[in-house]
């Protein structure tokens, strides 16, 4: 299989750790030959270490590109000399699962705008924000090397007879993602209806 053998990490707080989904989907990946990394979030964290620790890892698989790419003139800027940077293993694809509207802002703002970087796939589930906005979806969705798990809605009965529309991602489709994402294209259908979700 197109898993066998690839280096995947996955950025994941201590509470997505502990979802018994994630996990599930994550053994899925592992039985499929694959090798995981965990790279562990701290949501207390300040935003600067995060943002810190993401910009280390792309730009560390940005300079790893560029040499299989033969690509000499590398800016003598490593991830070593980057402040609050770690070392990490050279990753064929990354898997982030932003869990709020304000998570998706960020990765919009620090991912990069071109290819040289490694094939990043999100899984959104914003479960807390009854309004989401596709703003931030949708300008990550243009760029080149990001791939999303198939999502959509879910409309949820609340008190009061008020529905709330909140985002899920298709899990169960995480590893057809993940190696779609490693031939360089998107998983279809991207988005799905509400009917298609659990309730």
């Amino acid at each position: 299989m197109l898993l066998q053998g690839k280096k995947i990490g996955f950025a994941l707080t201590i509470k997505q750790l502990s979802d018994t989904m994630i996990l599930k989907e994550i053994e899925k990946i592992m039985l499929a030959g694959a090798e995981l990394f965990i790279i562990l979030l701290d949501p207390s964290e300040k935003k600067e270490g995060i943002k810190n620790k993401f910009q280390s890892i792309f730009r560390q698989i940005h300079l790893e590109i560029l040499k299989k790419r033969g690509i000499k003139e590398v800016s003598m800027t490593t991830p070593d000399n980057l402040p609050g940077s770690l070392n990490y293993p050279f990753l064929d694809l990354l898997v982030v699962i932003p869990n709020s509207e304000r998570f998706l802002g960020f990765l919009e703002q620090i991912t990069p705008e071109d290819d040289t970087s490694l094939p990043l796939v999100l899984v959104p589930t914003l479960e807390n924000e009854p309004t989401p906005s596709l703003g931030y979806i949708s300008s990550l969705m243009k760029k080149k090397g990001i791939f999303f798990v198939p999502f959509g809605p879910v409309n949820q009965k609340q008190e009061k007879r008020e529905r709330n529309t909140f985002l899920y991602s298709r899990l169960d489709l995480l590893t057809e993602t993940c190696a779609a994402a490693l031939e360089g294209h998107q998983l279809k259908p991207s988005t799905w209806e509400s009917h298609s979700f659990p309730h």
